[in-house]
């Protein structure tokens, strides 16, 4: 009897055992991912969702020539005033990636971020997600730097010795005031004043100025996807901020009291040729501002040529700001009338 009751102890056991065993359900694998949608993290003027691999050294190279409408006098821009970029960033992990660059107009000096949420897989999540974002420091001498305020609240009777242009000025709040509710003059309005002299007008745009003002700030969420081997595109909804702009101008094109501020939609396509070779288009259109007034919308048409550690595009676009937030608030080139440049970007890869 001993016997039996510790076979059948034995045989229930391994029952459960197996039984336990048998109702543990199996994870289902990850499904592997989708090739990357683009061949670099720049696209003509815009950036994409991409980054190179884990410890990688990325060095690009960022032109743009003189717009084409002198024609022959300078070569369709070739000789005309050009803009360049000079960058490095490091891929810290297979998901972050950090950047310096310097641009020759206004001496920009941006630190960037870049970070992927989600990559797009092969029959499952169908976009890869990720966030870019800048700051930018404008060196330039701060006399160039935009059109600052002169508030009502300011001792002029201590900074201006000119008596005429401290009338000049007092008259001036007076109509802003009364005509448009504004508790300041702009520093350029006081320029064309009554007695304006550069003493006093250097004494005031001094008493003003603050460091803060050299700062902007910029952020994009981008949204891409491959549909197959020829077709990739990104959507993308970007944010730019400048602590000081010229309040005059951005009156007259800012659809609401933001004047600091503007908000933008973008799309990217990728047609693929070749392993190597790319059709290229974008568009961004700003949300903020007038359509019928600068800043203008960008667009671009481009021809790429990619290796594993170069990639090389040539293009035509209408912005020559290099920098996005730059094109955001301020491309003064209309496209629609024929404003375009040449460019190019050209990118170098080193992994550790």
């Amino acid at each position: 009897m001993r016997r039996f009751l510790i076979c059948f102890i034995f045989m229930m056991g391994s029952l459960g055992l197996t039984f336990s065993q048998d109702t543990i359900q199996e994870q289902p694998a990850e499904k592997p991912l989708a090739k990357a949608p683009f061949e670099s993290g720049y696209f003509i003027a815009d950036q994409t969702v991409v980054m190179p691999p884990a410890k990688t050294l990325e060095f690009v190279i960022q032109h743009d020539f003189g717009d084409i409408q002198d024609h022959w006098s300078n070569l369709w821009g070739i000789w005309g005033a050009s803009n360049i970029r000079l960058g490095l960033s490091y891929t810290i992990t297979k998901d972050l990636q950090v950047g310096f660059g310097t641009t020759k107009n206004k001496l920009l000096q941006d630190l960037s971020l870049k970070y992927i949420f989600v990559r797009q897989r092969q029959g499952g999540f169908p976009l890869t997600i990720s966030v870019f974002g800048n700051v930018a420091l404008n060196a330039s001498n701060k006399s160039q730097l935009g059109n600052n305020t002169l508030p009502a609240d300011l001792d002029y009777n201590s900074l201006v010795e000119d008596a005429t242009f401290r009338q000049s000025i007092n008259n001036a709040l007076a109509a802003n005031d009364s005509l448009f509710e504004m508790d300041y003059i702009t520093y350029n309005q006081a320029t064309g004043l009554k007695g304006a002299n550069e003493s006093d007008l250097n004494k005031l745009y001094d008493e003003t100025f603050k460091a803060s003002y050299r700062f902007s700030y910029y952020l994009e969420f981008m949204f891409a996807r491959r549909f197959c081997s020829r077709f990739a595109a990104q959507l993308g909804i970007s944010y730019a901020h400048y602590n000081l702009v010229d309040q005059a101008e951005m009156q007259n094109n800012h659809v609401n009291g933001m004047l600091n501020d503007n908000l933008s939609i973008s799309g990217l396509g990728r047609i693929k040729l070749s392993p190597q070779s790319s059709i290229l288009l974008s568009y961004s259109q700003p949300v903020w501002t007038y359509t019928n007034t600068a800043p203008w919308p960008n667009f671009g048409i481009g021809w790429e040529i990619c290796t594993s550690t170069h990639a090389f595009q040539i293009y035509l676009t209408a912005a020559n700001g290099l920098v996005p937030q730059e094109i955001l608030m301020y491309n003064r080139n209309n496209p629609y009338k024929g404003y375009i440049l040449l460019g190019f970007n050209l990118t170098r890869l080193w992994t550790f």
